[in-house]
């Protein structure tokens, strides 16, 4: 990416972070000069952040899989599940325990 001036760089950073004051008036659907946004507008803006988030997840449900399929030759059941608890995970369920450690 190429920019002319500084003042495009500070915009494009500027992108990347959303002040709280203008999360809260997407929240409420109202402009920060007190206009009510679009409904369109914000129910887009809602989807979009939606499947960002629901990518996040995916890809913290992919680091678990992994976390427990290799971590289950490594250390005891009890350990793994603590571990995982510990890291912020669910732990074991019990089709895991019946497949890893039966």
């Amino acid at each position: 990416m190429e920019f002319n001036n500084a003042e495009e760089i500070e915009a494009t950073e500027a992108l990347d972070a959303v002040p709280e004051s203008i999360e809260r008036a997407i929240v409420d659907g109202i402009d920060l000069n007190g206009a009510p946004l679009p409904k369109e507008m914000v129910t887009f803006y809602k989807e979009v952040m939606q499947k960002e988030a629901d990518r996040i997840c995916r890809v913290r449900v992919a680091m678990r899989k992994k976390i427990i399929t290799v971590g289950a030759k490594h250390f005891d059941q009890e350990t793994l599940n603590q571990r995982l608890l510990d890291a912020g995970w669910e732990g074991l369920k019990a089709a895991e325990i019946a497949y890893f450690f039966s």
